[in-house]
């Protein structure tokens, strides 16, 4: 397949882009600047499948001319996989997006590492209603998950008053079910690009026990110890990473205790605490990958 020279594409959905405008320009003025062209493509507009025997893909019902690499901005496993099997290069791959967009297929797979994680439940959607029965006269706090939800959403403290709330609210998702770790409700987000840590954020909860940015947390820079450092590495070692963050609970004792993986991860709250250049140093990791070389304008 024949590679269009310089040019990478970035997808997201139209919703997404629409918030992202600002984000998306960082792409495009950080690519040009190392001698790159951005073609933005909506993911509503891509058709994909099976034709003639063979794998298809069009766009806004054109083919296009095959890309150095592809950043994938939009949560779509199975587009991303449908790419890669056409001979595309996707960022994250479709392995690193089935599995950290799934919270229950991230906790079964960071399981192996040994490293301190919530004891975790998991349940078939049509299954909740009466499974979270159980859960009625316990004195535990324990907050339910659906499988799929981000920053911050679909995520709940459960009582017997807001279970059906919570049902309807998860709709048709599966979901985890993990006891309410730490009292501060504090976490701390590592922005990870391929084997580097690049940096960690603090976010603290103002009025909620979810302290995500996005639903008003406060955020800091955060130093990082040595065995913390250690326990992202083990994390870090288990994937082939793009782009991602790995996100960690603060226990009572002020320990990490994972959290979950983001695939698709934010930035605005790195861009707002430091100087990091996240894109710049995210396309330079590709190039380096992909074999392409710098040509600064």
């Amino acid at each position: 397949m024949e590679k269009q020279d310089r040019v990478f594409w970035l997808i997201y959905s139209k919703e997404d882009a629409e918030k992202n405008r600002a984000y998306i320009s960082f792409y495009e003025k950080e690519g040009s600047s190392l001698g790159l062209s951005m073609k933005l493509l909506y993911a509503e507009q891509i058709s994909f499948g099976i034709k003639d025997n063979g794998l298809y893909m069009t766009y806004e019902k054109e083919e296009l001319a095959c890309p150095v690499f592809i950043i994938v901005r939009t949560i779509y496993p199975f587009l991303s996989r449908h790419l890669e099997c056409m001979g595309y290069s996707v960022w994250n791959n479709s392995m690193i997006a089935e599995i950290c967009n799934d919270k229950a297929k991230t906790y079964q797979f960071v399981s192996n590492t040994g490293i301190k994680m919530p004891d975790t439940r998991f349940i078939k959607h049509n299954f909740a209603d009466t499974i979270m029965d159980e859960y009625n006269n316990t004195k535990e706090n324990f907050v339910i998950k659906s499988i799929d939800g981000h920053g911050g959403s679909s995520v709940f403290l459960y009582n017997e008053l807001n279970k059906q709330k919570i049902v309807q609210s998860i709709n048709s998702s599966d979901m985890v079910v993990q006891p309410l770790i730490g009292t501060k409700h504090k976490d701390v987000r590592v922005y990870v690009i391929g084997d580097q840590i690049i940096a960690a954020i603090l976010r603290t909860g103002k009025d909620d026990f979810r302290s995500n940015y996005s639903l008003g947390g406060d955020v800091q820079v955060y130093s990082l110890s040595d065995n913390e450092i250690a326990v992202v590495n083990k994390i870090i070692t288990s994937f082939d990473f793009g782009l991602v963050g790995i996100d960690f609970i603060f226990d009572d004792n002020n320990e990490l205790i994972f959290n979950e993986i983001e695939d698709v991860v934010g930035a605005r709250m790195l861009y707002q605490c430091t100087n990091v250049n996240l894109v710049r140093l995210y396309l330079e990791y590709i190039m380096k990958k992909e074999g392409v070389t710098e040509h600064e304008n």
